[in-house]
């Protein structure tokens, strides 16, 4: 439904060139368990720091992605790191906000297979409860992240604190940078229970010098090289936010942790006809409840779709043939966007399934045709 403007070409097999508004990327592909084109688009960064961006097609962030290619990608992942790891008790974290949905849809799999483990995710929103650590990913335009301290109600095992494994999920890896940070902080947390660490990602791009120490190993869908050449010319980029959200108070929820992933709450009831075409659409780190009502659509007979909005600044072009932006939906007061939603869009139905209370009826996010918007 949603056309790129990215201009690809491919020389020989594994190796791709990718031309869009104000940059060239050239990708050598050594291992493609998914087709790389399929997986995986490109786009240009509003971000001074860091240009190129990847758009990840099965992720459900800046793409609408149908809930099955979530699921296939989350099973792959959580599989290579059953292979990693045996089996045993694991700890996963989601990296805010992309990897929220990924990193519950992997640990989802992980879980349904038998096996044990406690997940969490990185936040920029506290929930006024105990902080664990904080690292930070200093290439975002939000740098800061903290992990919330468990109790003993979502982590009756000391997972967190002790387990051997710890697998943190992403989107992708370029340099390890932000997984080595985490890694090195939850280690100062626990410096007496030592354990090893994972990155499983869509797309693992290898460089000259390796992993981080603080890193064990990285399972992916796809893994090689690449090269961007940036074409300039950009706007002023805004200014990055190096602190964490302090205006509102978020949700408890998978901040502090569980041992079972999430399940819709009871009191939303939301149905479907046949063959309607549905996007439904998450709100920043509330990304797993959206891909849960999404797959419950579909067992009315419905097309779904997921997708997400994002604190991250996205130049159009490329995969981003639309961008809309508007005060952030958690009333913390940065700005948010909304790509690849236009005015003529192809859905019977857009739901916005929002972690925050209803948006004020002036807000700009009810301009989306054919909006409807659960909490």
């Amino acid at each position: 439904m949603i056309s790129s403007l990215t201009n690809w070409s491919q020389s020989q097999s594994g190796t791709y060139d990718a031309c869009l508004r104000g940059g060239k990327f050239h990708f050598t592909l050594d291992r493609e368990d998914l087709l790389f084109p399929e997986i995986c688009d490109v786009a240009v960064r509003d971000n001074s720091r860091r240009r190129f961006l990847f758009v990840s097609r099965v992720l459900g962030r800046h793409w609408p992605v149908r809930p099955s290619l979530i699921r296939n990608v989350a099973a792959r992942l959580a599989e290579k790191v059953a292979r990693s790891y045996s089996g045993e008790a694991t700890v996963f974290i989601g990296l805010a906000e992309t990897a929220t949905g990924l990193g519950q849809a992997v640990f989802r799999e992980w879980r349904h297979t038998g096996r044990e483990g406690f997940y969490i995710e990185s936040t920029r929103r506290p929930t006024g409860g105990k902080v664990a650590f904080r690292f930070s990913e200093v290439h975002s335009h939000a740098t800061a992240h903290l992990i919330h301290q468990p109790g003993i109600e979502e982590d009756p095992h000391d997972w967190l604190g002790c387990a051997r494994n710890v697998v943190i999920v992403d989107d992708e890896a370029t340099t390890g940078a932000t997984g080595a940070g985490l890694v090195h902080a939850l280690r100062a947390w626990r410096p007496d229970s030592p354990f090893s660490a994972h990155l499983a990602v869509i797309l693992h791009w290898k460089g000259g010098s390796g992993l981080p120490p603080d890193l064990n190993g990285v399972e992916s869908i796809a893994e090689g090289r690449f090269k961007f050449a940036e074409d300039g010319g950009f706007p002023a980029s805004p200014p990055p936010c190096h602190h964490a959200d302090s205006t509102v108070t978020a949700r408890r929820g998978v901040r502090h942790g569980t041992c079972d992933p999430e399940s819709l709450p009871c009191n939303l009831v939301a149905t479907a006809r046949p063959g309607e075409r549905i996007l439904v659409i998450g709100n920043g780190e509330h990304g797993f409840r959206p891909l849960l009502l999404a797959e419950a659509l579909e067992t009315y007979g419905a097309s779904t779709w997921v997708q997400a909005t994002t604190r991250s600044p996205i130049l159009p072009g490329g995969a981003i043939s639309h961008v809309r932006h508007f005060p952030a939906l958690s009333g913390e007061g940065y700005v948010e966007y909304l790509y690849n939603v236009p005015e003529d869009h192809e859905y019977d139905r857009v739901i916005l399934y929002t972690e925050d209370s209803l948006p004020a009826v002036s807000h700009p996010i009810w301009t989306v045709p054919a909006l409807e918007v659960y909490s």
